[in-house]
């Protein structure tokens, strides 16, 4: 399912990255197993990362880890799962997470608009449900909801938190382990009728066929399976690049800049966007010829070149967006970005064979902005609306392309 590996993406990433996979001793008994891999977590996340402390108090992590350890009788696998990842998130490292295995969610899609979190697409069982709002779960209204996800997500702004937090209400472990589901999840929605309450069951994660709430899709939500494309727009003389992931593909990505400048060329241009808002990561340097030819490009200047960025830009997409925004004159277009432009990555990643837990972890520090910022902010904020998106519309790109041509 693609939303869920969109919040594993950074242990794919690890993974491909050769992190190791030390593990825990194994364990004979449900005591040992959690507290076999609390003791490894406890014992290695401090040395692998790179500063774990860097705003944590020590003796609280250690504190608190010790007293997980003395609950381990009286509490669930579930709320167990929620107590550390609730311990992993107060280190304040986006990229320091812990992940439970996610083998069933909750067959839904969320996003959260700018009038609240609506469900975008369900499996055929809870179609009746799509473009409808989030308003309750299990009676406890949302805002509430929300307050108790918080403290258990590994999150460093507020942009993050609204992109994950609709991926974490899909996971059984977690709105078990708070509370908040018990045997049954109900949730309501709001309709015409006022509130309609639908029981979602767990389903395979492999097996979910979604069905969504529109067909129209805009640029931003075509060939979300490929790292980078574009789309030349002749009637708007614009061509539009998206760049999804910060690797490469079978085509070279230095192939593919060589490829669209040719298409940039051989044809009229005035503008150019970057749509970096769905770019979670991985290799900066991927994107540098990029970056090496819009620099002397004639379409460098604030008319010419716009950066879409967003609450999903994060890790390696923060750095390529900073570079754009250091070395052209981009204007930059949409919501604050997920990640902070000062910010630990580089992931390494722990498995906890006893549990089936992964931690990951950040192994490098990148300071590029003299000031500590949350988010790198736009020059232009325009905030995602249900109703655009219900009628296929983009009003980013569509913003861009009313700019009147550059003289």
């Amino acid at each position: 399912m693609k939303r869920v590996l969109g919040i594993v993406l950074v242990i794919t990433l690890a993974l491909l990255t050769g992190c190791s996979r030390e593990t825990t001793k194994t364990a004979n008994n449900r005591h040992d197993a959690w507290a076999y891999d609390l003791e490894f977590l406890v014992k290695e996340l401090p040395k692998r990362h790179k500063n774990l402390f860097f705003q944590l108090d020590k003796k609280a992590f250690y504190w608190r880890a010790e007293e997980i350890r003395d609950q381990i009788d009286e509490l669930t696998d579930e709320e167990l799962i929620v107590e550390l990842s609730r311990l992993v998130a107060s280190v304040g490292d986006a990229h320091t997470v812990v992940y439970p295995e996610l083998g069933r969610i909750y067959p839904l899609r969320f996003y959260w608009f700018k009038e609240g979190i609506y469900a975008i697409a369900a499996s055929e069982e809870y179609a009746e449900v799509v473009n409808l709002k989030l308003e309750t779960i299990n009676g406890k209204p949302m805002e509430k909801v929300l307050a108790e996800l918080r403290g258990v997500i590994s999150h460093e702004n507020e942009a993050s938190f609204k992109c994950l937090a609709v991926e974490y209400l899909l996971i059984p472990p977690i709105m078990q382990g708070l509370g908040i589901v018990d045997d049954a999840c109900q949730m309501g929605f709001a309709d015409h009728q006022g509130e309609k309450v639908v029981v979602v069951s767990p389903a395979d994660v492999d097996k979910i066929k979604y069905i969504l709430g529109t067909t129209e899709r805009p640029l931003y939500r075509r060939h979300g399976d490929l790292y980078y494309w574009y789309e030349y727009l002749p009637e708007h003389r614009t061509l539009y690049f998206q760049y999804n992931v910060c690797a490469d593909m079978e085509q070279p990505f230095r192939e593919f800049t060589e490829e669209m400048f040719a298409v940039i060329e051989d044809n009229v241009v005035d503008k150019l966007i970057v749509d970096l808002r769905n770019n979670s990561g991985g290799n900066s340097l991927v994107m540098q010829p990029f970056i090496g030819r819009i620099q002397k490009s004639s379409l460098n200047d604030r008319d010419g070149l716009f950066v879409v960025i967003g609450r999903r830009t994060f890790s390696s997409a923060i750095l390529n967006a900073l570079q754009l925004k250091d070395s052209t004159e981009a204007t930059f277009v949409g919501e604050a970005t997920g990640g902070k432009p000062n910010h630990y990555g580089e992931v390494g990643a722990l498995f906890l064979k006893n549990t089936g837990i992964t931690v990951t972890y950040s192994k490098k520090y990148f300071k590029h902005s003299n000031e500590d910022v949350d988010s790198l902010l736009p020059d232009v904020i325009i905030e995602p609306s249900i109703v655009d998106y219900k009628r296929g519309q983009d009003p980013v790109v569509d913003w861009i392309l009313s700019r009147p041509p550059r003289v």
